[in-house]
Order: structure tokens, then sequence, then C-alpha cells
């Protein structure tokens, strides 16, 4: 008797049923991933795991509906014969496809822009297409013209969700739409509860506690730095979202990295959640970089330098006592990093990674702003315009802050944090190519730390990885 096999889709789960058992264990094999470290999880030591994250579930069949463009093409790989069922709803857009002259009459008086960029219409349309997918732009490429053009192609009072990471970008967000005339703006976040049919919020526990009666009302879930809003809270919460059929991740680095791997883990839930990265038309990869935007002028040219950093000697220290005493205490480091932030003329921004470390670099610099986590909206946002437009400043600011979408347009860019992930270096790489009138280049500063064998493959791992991404890279001695 010949298998049968059905595919139902909906619009969080969907599911796979069929007699084929083959075809089950294939689809649970190949949908299933090994998390970072899991040898050393306790589970896995005492045997009470296999080590395996599974994005299929082989005895139900089901799986997150953002993944049926993968089973669909297992299926159709596999010469599979099978009957569809679509139960997912939909959005009647009301604009299938728009061009680069979409936003015109919208564009904000004072705003610097004649028509979109054709990338950016060419997204939007993805968006329309598929309904689900991934927006990769590098930052600075204008993702919220995108977002944008998503809002005001949608038909009047459709449920939305605009989450991100944290208050800040939020709020630029918030802004941003509200210039461009988007209406039934709402916002769900700090010390502002404005309910509307668009909701823009933090992606926070709290957040999800006093929305959670809304949560399967919401008809459109769109999350800028998508890759920070996967961890277990938000997750949780997007699959009580059943009447969502349109969902929507922006992000310049969609997936986060495991040393030199993508995570392979973390790139499986953001596809369950949101489906495949899109591609468009204007590249010949179909992916948009920074080294192409830069060539078209878009965003700035760059120069990376490296400095060697030689002291102490840190040979024999085990990894985290490398990073406490090699950056976050290492006086010797605070001191270079110091007179190199003196040295330039505009507006520079330095990156650090622990509190200590910022305390003592502004203790070392009085006159530059420092801006942690525990800072609030009023306090944060008058450093970040004088990031925009003073002629000179400096600030220091935590990694988390400035890697989950700040704008900022700065001359000078101090990456003294450390690190290997390659998505937090094109992230804070990115944060400095804004065009500004009295800008056309980024000058980006970091440490090659030779003083220990742990921060020497990491500083050289982001060598590696600004190269890859197009920049000009050099090394340059501090004397």
């Amino acid at each position: 008797m010949e298998a049968k096999t059905v595919l139902h889709a909906e619009n969080v789960l969907s599911r796979v049923i069929s007699t084929d058992s083959d075809l089950i264990a294939l689809l649970h094999d190949k949908l299933r991933f090994r998390p970072k470290d899991f040898w050393h999880n306790v589970q896995y030591k005492k045997k009470r795991w296999d080590g395996w994250q599974n994005f299929f579930d082989k005895k139900t069949g089901k799986f997150q509906s953002g993944l049926l463009p993968e089973v669909r093409a297992l299926l159709k790989h596999q010469k599979v014969p099978y009957t569809f069922i679509d139960e997912t709803t939909s959005v009647d857009w009301i604009y299938k496809e728009i061009d680069q002259q979409f936003l015109d009459p919208w564009i904000p008086d004072g705003f610097n822009m004649e028509s979109m960029h054709d990338f950016q219409s060419s997204l939007a349309n993805q968006a329309f297409k598929y309904n689900r997918g991934l927006i990769q732009a590098p930052t600075g490429s204008g993702k919220t013209l995108i977002l944008i053009s998503i809002l005001k192609s949608l038909p009047p009072k459709t449920p939305v969700l605009f989450l991100t990471k944290n208050s800040g970008l939020v709020h630029q967000n918030y802004k941003e739409m509200k210039a461009w005339g988007v209406e039934n703006l709402g916002r769900w976040y700090a010390n502002y509860k404005e309910p509307n049919y668009i909701m823009c919020a933090t992606s926070h526990v709290k957040t999800f506690k006093s929305l959670g009666k809304l949560l399967p009302k919401f008809k459109v879930l769109l999350v800028d730095e998508v890759h920070e809003c996967m961890s277990e809270v938000p997750i949780r919460n997007y699959k009580k979202m059943k009447s969502c059929c349109v969902r929507l991740g922006f992000s310049a680095t969609p997936y986060k990295w495991n040393k030199k791997k993508i995570d392979e883990v973390h790139k499986w839930k953001v596809k369950g959640h949101f489906g495949p990265v899109f591609k468009t038309k204007t590249t010949a990869t179909g992916l948009l970089n920074t080294k192409d935007l830069q060539e078209r002028g878009i965003l700035s040219k760059s120069n990376c330098t490296f400095y060697p950093i030689t002291h102490p000697d840190l040979a024999y220290e085990p990894y985290q006592d490398a990073i406490k005493m090699g950056i976050e205490q290492n006086l010797h480091f605070h001191d270079i990093v110091k007179n190199l932030a003196r040295s330039q003329k505009g507006r520079t921004l330095i990156i650090v990674e622990r509190l200590e470390q910022g305390d003592y670099l502004k203790s070392l610099m009085p006159e530059a702003h420092w801006i942690q986590g525990k800072d609030s909206l009023a306090v944060r946002e008058p450093v970040l315009e004088d990031l925009r437009t003073k002629d000179r400043v400096i600030a220091i600011i935590m990694k988390p802050i400035i890697t989950a979408g700040i704008n900022v347009k700065i001359h000078d860019l101090i990456n003294a944090s450390g690190g290997e992930g390659a998505h937090s270096t094109i992230q804070i790489m990115g944060r400095g190519l804004r065009l500004a009138d009295d800008k056309d280049i980024l000058d980006y500063h970091d440490f090659h730390f030779q003083n220990n064998d742990y921060l020497r493959k990491h500083s050289e791992w982001r060598m590696e990885v600004l190269k890859k991404e197009g920049h000009n890279v050099v090394s340059k001695d501090l004397s």
C-alpha cells in the first residue's frame, strides 16, 4: 500500500501526518541540532538528555510554522506526494507591491530623503508576498523605512505588536513611526501605557504579563533586533499568538555565532518562529552586505586599526581571569584608551563590557559621558543626541546598549570591550557607519591583545570578521 502524507499548516504550529515512518525519521534527523557546550549540561551528564535540540516532534509530527519552507523543500527533494491543508490566516494587504516612491507622500518635514532605495522596497515586497521571514540588512541601511512601508500597507486597525529588546530602541522606533504619520499608534514600555492597534513594546517579561490577554488577538508581529529577542520569555509568548499570520524579524545579524560558526540552535529557533531570510533582486547574491552599501555611498567608508596590548603578562591565566585582569582591571590598557579618545577631534564612542571598566574610564576622563544599563531614557537620549550632532564629544557606553539598534553618527569608535562574538563585532561596527553632513568615513579602533592566548585569539577573530565584511584592517604600533 502506498504511504499517505498530509502537511497541515497553521499560524503557530504545523504538522506532518504520514504512514511513512522513514519520512518522519528523516524529518526528525534533519531538524535537530546540538546546543553550544551541551556536554556540560547536568541532564546530559546524568544521561537524562541526549544532547539534541529537536525542531520536529517525532511522535506528533509537529514543528514551528516558520519551518514550512524547509519541510516542503525536503518533501519535494524526496519526491514525496502529499496533501496540503492550509489553515493559516492571512492579512489582506492594501498594497501587494510598492516602488521606491511609495513613501514620498509621507516624508516628514526636514527629513533628508528623496525616495527609498531599491533594496528597501524590494524587501518590503518580499514581506507582502510571504508574510513570514527575516529582513536582514546592515546597520544604517534604513530598515526603519522598510518597517514604515509595511505598516502603511496594512489595512486600518490591524492589531500589530512591535517588539524589541529595550526601552531605548522601542522609543526610537516609536518616534520614527510617529514622524512618518503611522496611525493608531500606541506604546507600552518604561512609564508609557498607551494602548492602541499598533503597540510598541519591549520583549520583557513584564510586557508580556500585562499584555497577555491581547496576545491571541494580534495579527502581525514585527520584531526589531530579532536576534536579541529569542530567549525563553519571548519564545513562550510568540507561541500564544494564535491569530498572528504575519511574523517579520529585522536584524543585521539575525543568527548569533558560536565562536567561528553560526549557532545552529539559535538559527533554527529564529527560523522556526519567523521563517527564512528574504532575498532581494537588487544584489548579485540576493543579500545585502556592508561593502555593497559603502560602494553605493549609503554607508560611510571605514578604516579599522588594531593596536598591540602587551601588558600585563597574563600568559598562564585562565579565560575569566584573563578578561578581568587583561581588560576590566588593566590600568595600562585604560590609559591607552583614554589617550586615544582624547586625541580624536570629533564625536567619539567608547564601548565597554563591564561596569568597573566604565567607571574607571569615566574617572580618567571626567569630561566624557558614561551610560550604563540602569540609566533611564531621559538620561540616555541627550547623550545619544550629542553623538549625532555635536562637533566634539566623548561617550562611554556599555556594549549591550550600543549593540541594540542605537542611532548615532560618530567619527571614531573605540572597541574597548574585547569579545569574540562575530554578530557583536558586526553590530558594533555598524553603529559607526551612518553618514553625516560632517562625516564620510569611520575610524574604528580596536586592540590586538598579545599578553594572553584567549585574548589574542579573540582579537584575531575580530580582525578576520571585519575583513570578511569588507573593511580595511591594519595594525599600528602605539609609539
